[in-house]
């Protein structure tokens, strides 16, 4: 009983480093800097990390008087980067990025201008869609290289 119970203690702790080797390889550290727009860092805002397929904040921190941030262990994944006021309302979204296994993602986010991305009819708005919606198109068309949209008549031809 003894040899036994010896034996599943070693096997358990030599497996023990390399499942703690693994799960370190899985998460990432995400950085970055945060800027206003006139592209002054933002100093002492806080930052989250969003996951872009749940949409579940993965991790927050506040920037440094640099504008700077890091975010480490995070789950290894796709990411947003949001940067919110004082009452936590979201007022500027990154580009998508991803973070892989063991690596450092950078991302840069700029935030509208304080008080801009308030709840009701003022401040930055595409097609009437709101602040926040507005931002996440921006960084999503800005991750796809989309440097236009134009809209067309639909009898529109070539040959016309």
């Amino acid at each position: 009983m003894r040899k036994v119970l010896s034996a599943g203690l070693i096997v358990l702790m030599s497996a023990a480093p390399s499942a703690l080797a693994a799960a370190a390889q899985e998460t990432t550290t995400i950085s970055g800097t945060a800027r206003g727009p006139n592209l002054q860092a933002l100093k002492n805002v806080r930052v989250q990390i969003r996951n872009a397929a749940t949409g579940a904040v993965a991790g927050s921190t506040v920037t440094t008087e640099t504008g700077e941030f890091a975010v480490p262990n995070v789950p290894s994944g796709s990411y947003f980067v949001e940067v919110l006021d004082a009452a936590n309302r979201i007022l500027g979204i990154s580009a998508p990025i991803f973070g892989g296994p063991g690596a450092t993602a950078t991302a840069s986010v700029m935030a509208l201008a304080p008080g801009t991305a308030a709840a009701g009819s003022s401040g930055f708005s595409i097609f009437g869609l709101g602040p926040v919606t507005s931002m996440t198109i921006l960084g999503a068309a800005s991750a796809a290289a989309i440097t236009g949209v134009v809209a067309t008549r639909p009898d529109a031809s070539p040959s016309r």
